[in-house]
């Protein structure tokens, strides 16, 4: 007994008691098998959707056709969004052309968009309760 409520404090302690679920991404809109995906989901507005170093979970694969999915494992319930890129070049970077416009296509969780800039946080938010919620993402060029 005494074993069972140590276990039950040290979980209390450490957090590791709270349920974490995948999050499928399903992106739609490639215009070509090109390059890669990259996938980004953040838990905030003052890193999203620019600051890729600091997304809570980052994804990365080789694009398989105009519509794919990808997961994110290990997603405890909560409020998100999601920005994605085609990187065509496969260079690890989102290209812009000299005026700072991407020039590889672009997509966010509600198909949120920016009038003069990236879209803001709170409309691409949504909250993420369990594994089957999935996130559509249409990619813009």
């Amino acid at each position: 007994m005494r074993t069972f409520f140590l276990s039950c404090f040290f979980l209390l302690l450490t957090g590791t008691g709270a349920a974490q679920t995948p999050m499928t991404v399903r992106i739609d809109g490639l215009r070509n098998t090109d390059g890669q995906v990259m996938a980004f989901l953040f838990d905030n507005a003052d890193d999203f959707p620019t600051k890729r170093d600091r997304a809570f979970r980052s994804a990365k694969t080789a694009v398989s056709g105009t519509s794919m999915t990808l997961r994110f494992d290990d997603v405890p319930a909560g409020t998100y969004g999601v920005a994605v890129y085609h990187d065509e070049n496969a260079n690890d970077k989102m290209d812009r052309s000299w005026y700072g416009m991407p020039k590889e296509g672009y997509g966010a969780s509600n198909d949120a968009t920016g009038t003069f800039g990236p879209p803001k946080f709170k409309d691409a938010q949504f909250p993420f309760r369990n594994a089957q919620d999935t996130v559509r993402i249409i990619i813009h060029y």
